[in-house]
């Protein structure tokens, strides 16, 4: 058997071997192709995840690397655990390889772009500013103190705000989600007219 893994790498494997290998996968004869399968789905959705753009060939460059590697595999070793394992190691190596096709961008194309997002970052402020400006003052004070410190002091002024404005934990929750969605309309509608 011959797969083409990638279009210049022709890797051969023997009909012995894949049956050495689906033996490792499942003792169940009957079963072989089913937990090839499975495995193959388990290695592309792996591969998927993290935003591989030919998760299909990747496992697949997994199952050769384990039918290679399938003579120095520890008996105890889990099929699966070990196939994420080597898939695991072929993810970085793609990501090294696709890191190093990526072309520098100038330094002055850097600068620029810095110089972009921190104009951007500063229209963001002020929008974000205007628009809690133009909340009546106690829907502001409520916003501002709800995102206000962290950790168990987040937890404990959240129930103080709530007490505060005669409202429940819930009451509390969904009255800060409909003043982020109003803030979110008007942030929007502010960015499109400052940065157009």
């Amino acid at each position: 058997m011959t797969r083409r893994t990638r279009e210049s790498d022709v890797i051969e494997i023997n009909a012995a071997d894949l049956r050495a290998f689906l033996a490792w996968l499942t003792p169940e004869q009957a079963a072989n192709g089913e937990a090839y399968e499975s495995a193959r789905r388990r290695l592309m959705l792996f591969f998927a995840g993290r935003t591989c753009s030919d998760p299909e060939s990747l496992a697949d460059q997994t199952i050769d690397c384990a039918i290679r590697k399938l003579p120095d595999i520890p008996p105890e070793a889990t099929p699966l655990a070990y196939l994420l394992g080597i898939a695991k190691n072929i993810y970085r190596d793609h990501l090294r390889a696709t890191q190093k096709a990526e072309p520098l961008r100038p330094v002055h194309d850097v600068a620029l772009s810095a110089e972009a997002h921190q104009h951007e970052t500063e229209q963001r402020h002020q929008c974000l500013e205007q628009c809690l400006a133009q909340l009546p003052a106690e829907d502001r004070a409520l916003v501002l103190g709800y995102y206000r410190e962290a950790k168990q002091q987040k937890i404990d002024l959240r129930r103080h705000l709530a007490a505060q404005f005669g409202l429940t934990q819930n009451a509390l929750r969904n009255r800060i989600f409909r003043l982020n969605q109003r803030l979110a309309l008007c942030l929007n509608s502010c960015l499109e007219h400052s940065l157009a």
